[in-house]
């Protein structure tokens, strides 16, 4: 695999995570009976951070492998678990093919 690939998922799949830590505390925090405004806008934050830049990523991942970018964008963000999913699974795959 390309390094250039290769950092390209480690930072969308760290994102990813990131996003996925801030939902988790937001949601956790506004089950208080008085949840703390600004933990809730940080958490919030947060979240429209991270996912913004694991579109970023992952369409740096597009334009890097050379697949047609609207198509994806729209897979990407619009349906942002799956598409990212697929095209992941699609990436990884054809790494593997190109070793053996």
């Amino acid at each position: 695999m390309q390094a250039q690939i290769k950092s390209g998922i480690e930072y969308a799949l760290i994102t990813l995570l990131v996003g996925g830590l801030c939902l988790w505390q937001l949601v956790s925090g506004a089950q208080e009976a008085e949840p703390p405004v600004g933990r809730l806008v940080i958490m919030a934050l947060g979240l429209v951070v991270a996912g913004a830049m694991h579109c970023v990523f992952m369409m740096q991942l597009v334009r890097r492998t050379g697949r047609s970018f609207w198509p994806w964008f729209v897979a990407v963000v619009i349906f942002m678990p799956v598409g990212t999913a697929v095209l992941l699974a699609l990436l990884l795959s054809e790494t593997d093919a190109a070793q053996s």
